[in-house]
């Protein structure tokens, strides 16, 4: 739990942000330079992850998808605190040296407090704080599987490149105000603003004698014309705006994908490259219709987990399975998704449905959703039988090393739809595939996660991933 001394420290680092000279600049220059920070950024970072895989740099790829989520962070932090602390009718003046120091520490740093104490409202850190030196500790429960830096390493490496399939049709209505193909239509119409504004390739070679190649659009800060009309209602819960901010939604908005867009004395912009990122997937379409929409998008949200049965049926039928969906067992009544048989071959499939976390309190929900949908199926394997192997198919995400705890203690691992092929040929060894994917390594020794420090005002932030020590139990 967070105790009122955390609880202080937390008061006091916001006082330190509210009073930062930074939001005696005019809201809309700082906003504006925000955005040219941003577009900076992604520029540098994507020649620093060209030079990197053209040179074959060892922890280069991984050293630049962190520094990119460093600075996305922050920048997006930084837009949402101007919003709330910048005047209409500051100064002209901007610090650009204060400005980077905003971007690249205080606003990225502040989001691991957040994190951190929303994980402490569940139990899952503990905190110690040290007043005479201004320290802030927070321990992180130590290793569980034995494997935890792998799995993180995997993980940090692959999720950002990894789409997730919701399954929507084009006539779902997510929000009262827009359907799924309204959305994708959005995106259509953007990415083709976007792609048509970036005129300038950026070019490299990987040595004296080597030909020239392609590396990237150099990216553009746009402005955005008045979409069509049916496509006005998409644009206006992608962006962020003052009221946003000031509003409920001010702690809902968890990253840039949630509202890419940036309201800007009554112009919308945008980061062409990010925009690009995003105009190629679904993943982030239904945390938008749920931020904008909950009570719509709850009454379609049923569709994608019938829509996923669907496919899971297809797969194993392809290899010879009979599938048969919304199994009942009686005393006590349990539903099983899917009881999928092949000769002497039985399976248990429970689905998970998800939204792609953006937080470690949202990766947190997701998977006590995927842990219970575990245990739920060891429970259904061990009624029918020893010889039963169980799964649990999600829509994209495949859990951490939280979920994988309980898959190597109850043998039934997590999977995603693009892994069906993989299951339905040898659910036998499906299990051992997906664990050495994941990271686990039953060779390899176990790693400490290495401490990491960052400072917010007077305090000093302390991340270990250690038990908290017993004599402060």
């Amino acid at each position: 739990m967070v105790s009122p001394e955390v609880r202080r420290i937390e008061m006091e680092i916001d006082l330190f942000i509210q009073n930062l000279p930074m939001w005696s600049t005019k809201r809309d220059v700082l906003l504006t330079k925000l955005m040219t920070v941003w577009r900076d950024g992604l520029e540098l970072l994507g020649l620093t992850t060209a030079h990197s895989l053209m040179f074959n740099i060892e922890g280069g790829l991984e050293k630049a998808v962190a520094q990119e989520h460093q600075l996305v962070t922050g920048v997006y932090q930084s837009l949402k605190w101007a919003m709330m602390y910048a005047p209409e009718d500051g100064t002209e003046q901007l610090d650009d040296k204060a400005l980077t120091e905003l971007v690249m520490k205080t606003s990225a740093y502040y989001q691991i407090l957040v994190d951190a104490l929303k994980m402490g409202a569940y139990g899952k850190v503990d905190f110690v704080v040290d007043d005479n030196t201004k320290t802030l500790t927070i321990y992180e429960g130590g290793d569980i599987t034995g494997h935890d830096n792998e799995l993180l390493r995997r993980g940090h490496l692959t999720t950002p490149f990894q789409s997730q399939s919701p399954l929507i049709a084009d006539s779902d209505q997510l929000t009262t105000d827009w359907t799924a193909g309204q959305y994708r239509e959005y995106w259509r119409w953007l990415k083709k603003i976007a792609e048509t504004a970036e005129t300038e390739t950026i070019m490299a070679q990987a040595g004296p004698l080597a030909p020239m190649q392609d590396v990237m659009k150099r990216p553009l800060v746009i402005e955005l014309p008045t979409p069509p009309a049916l496509l006005e209602t998409v644009q206006r819960d992608l962006t962020l705006t003052v009221a946003k901010v000031r509003g409920p939604l001010k702690w809902k908005i968890d990253s840039w994908h949630d509202c890419p867009l940036i309201e800007i004395g009554g112009r919308v912009l945008g980061v062409t490259l990010a925009l690009r990122t995003i105009a190629g997937m679904d993943d982030y379409m239904l945390r938008v219709a749920l931020l904008s929409d909950p009570g719509q998008y709850e009454k379609v949200s049923g569709l994608r987990e019938e829509r996923m049965i669907a496919v899971c049926k297809k797969a194993f039928e392809s290899k010879d399975w009979v599938f048969t969906p919304h199994y009942l067992l009686s005393n006590p009544d349990r539903e099983i998704d899917g009881y999928v048989t092949r000769s002497s071959e039985i399976l248990i499939v429970q689905l998970k449905s998800t939204l792609r976390p953006q937080s470690p309190w949202e990766v947190l929900k997701r998977n006590t959703d995927v842990i219970e949908g575990i245990r739920h199926t060891s429970d259904i394997v061990k009624r029918i039988g020893s010889t039963t192997k169980g799964i649990v198919i999600t829509d994209g995400y495949g859990g951490d090393y939280m979920t994988w705890q309980e898959s190597i203690k109850t043998g039934i691992p997590v999977a995603t739809l693009d892994d069906l092929t993989l299951i339905a040929e040898d659910p036998l060894t499906a299990f051992s595939t997906l664990a050495a994917r994941a990271g686990i390594d039953e060779i390899q020794s176990s790693m400490n996660t290495a401490e990491r420090k960052v400072s917010l005002g007077d305090w000093t932030i302390r991340m270990v991933d250690e038990p908290l020590p017993k004599m402060n139990v």
